[in-house]
């Protein structure tokens, strides 16, 4: 099982996502550029792509894919006894990248990371960048904040991410 079993490593991964999720919600400030996507695109090849030049571009060695609803901690950690954050290692295939969310957490193939999220983040150890996402049925649940400097070269090999994002594709 990839999926993350320590406590202290736990707590620590979702107080930086919930950084992120406060980020996303334009409640603090950040240098970071956000552009919108089809929260669905987190489970292709194309995102998985995506992700592996983020990491090589911010020289990361994995980044973590966190699962902020249902709760990681009295649903996920309640039944399964670790928590729904899987890693995602630079080098990484695609296929790999997708088996581990599709991954069985221990007798529900139902509750893989990639399969029971309502919300969630992908962050890279170095924090240059992240994805925060929430199911949205109108197609525009995913958010991708990046620095600008890495804006053209994103968004012209990767056409479905929109810039700059609606501001209202959040809603808490």
């Amino acid at each position: 099982m990839s999926w993350e079993a320590n406590d202290e490593n736990a707590r620590q991964l979702l107080l930086e996502a919930a950084t992120c999720r406060y980020i996303d919600s334009r409640r603090v400030r950040t240098s970071l550029l956000c552009l919108s996507f089809d929260d669905a695109a987190t489970l292709t090849r194309e995102f998985a792509e995506l992700l592996q030049r983020l990491l090589r571009w911010s020289e990361d060695e994995q980044a973590h894919y966190i699962v902020l609803k249902p709760d990681p901690i009295w649903y996920f950690h309640r039944y399964f006894s670790k928590y729904p954050i899987v890693p995602i290692h630079r080098g990484d295939t695609s296929d790999t990248y997708l088996r581990s969310l599709n991954e069985d957490p221990g007798g529900s193939p139902a509750d893989a990371a990639g399969t029971n999220c309502y919300e969630w983040v992908i962050l890279p150890t170095s924090h240059r960048w992240f994805v925060h996402c929430m199911r949205d049925q109108a197609d525009k649940g995913g958010h991708l904040w990046l620095p600008k400097v890495l804006l053209q070269q994103t968004t012209a090999a990767f056409p479905w991410l929109k810039y700059p994002a609606d501001a209202e594709t959040v809603e808490f």
